[in-house]
């Protein structure tokens, strides 16, 4: 899956960049949303009323005593069936991270002169929908364990990958912006970018922990979901402006480690 290049910005605004992006462009992130949109609910629908119930508790539902490879990934596409807000606040939530990531991605960043590696955003959603998954069922594995549930299902992981996609794409504009600039107090706009990143970081970090309470939500997946939503994008940058095989080979390693590691932890554990 590839994208259309989109031309180079023009001296206007935004706004006027925007313009210039081919029609297919944006036709294809309609597709992303509708396909989304049909893969969830057309999924959990199939869970309700086709596939049944004995084959979604073995093959869909994570047991996290008795996980399977089908499951870890299943498990990330499935909702509560007994809670209807379930899928809908996962639905709501994810379309608009990817609404944001578009406006951030597609069309503010390019405009500014600050645009992503070609490739960028197919193979980062690729690895989402693909491999993240397995990822994210790993952490809720150990997780969920430690607090004492048995199963765990949901979108949300990968939706709070796309959080921290988000805050990849705006912390890149950014830090761009500053070291680009050549005035005597770049060293302290660092540090302050840094202090700034640290603080929207744990901020976000304590939003996700005020769920920790209910007892229902498994946070660590949650948490797991955003730190690697932020790292996975500034290695698959790393691969695709790689100079040479070599390091395009130590960024592919350090893909596969940081997706591979959470998948599989859990089993060290034991119980």
């Amino acid at each position: 899956m590839s994208l259309p290049e989109a031309p180079s910005p023009p001296n206007g605004t935004i706004l006027s960049y925007a313009r210039t992006i081919p029609k297919s462009i944006y036709l294809l992130y309609f597709l992303f949303l509708a396909g989304i949109f049909g893969l969830l609910s057309g999924f959990q629908y199939a869970i309700l009323r086709i596939i049944p119930i004995e084959f979604t508790l073995r093959h869909i539902y994570l047991n996290v005593g008795d996980p399977s490879l089908a499951s870890m990934f299943l498990s990330n596409y499935m909702h509560n069936p007994l809670d209807s807000s379930h899928i809908t606040n996962n639905l709501s939530s994810a379309y608009l991270l990817i609404i944001a990531i578009f406006v951030v991605g597609i069309i503010i960043l390019p405009a500014l002169r600050s645009p992503m590696p070609p490739k960028f955003f197919p193979a980062t959603i690729l690895i989402f929908l693909l491999a993240l998954p397995f990822s994210i069922s790993g952490i809720s594995i150990w997780s969920a364990r430690i607090m004492g549930k048995e199963w765990s299902s949901g979108f949300s992981g990968i939706t709070y990958a796309f959080l921290g996609l988000l805050f990849f794409l705006m912390l890149s504009l950014v830090y761009r912006t500053v070291l680009e600039s050549r005035s005597e107090s770049t060293s302290q706009s660092v540090f302050v970018l840094l202090t700034a990143t640290c603080l929207t970081l744990t901020l976000a970090i304590c939003q996700i922990f005020t769920e920790l309470p209910s007892g229902t939500v498994n946070v660590y997946a949650h948490l797991g979901g955003l730190l690697l939503g932020l790292l996975i994008p500034s290695l698959i940058g790393l691969f695709l402006t790689a100079r040479d095989h070599r390091q395009k080979v130590v960024a592919g390693v350090f893909i596969g480690s940081v997706l591979f590691i959470p998948s599989v932890f859990w089993l060290l554990m034991p119980f």
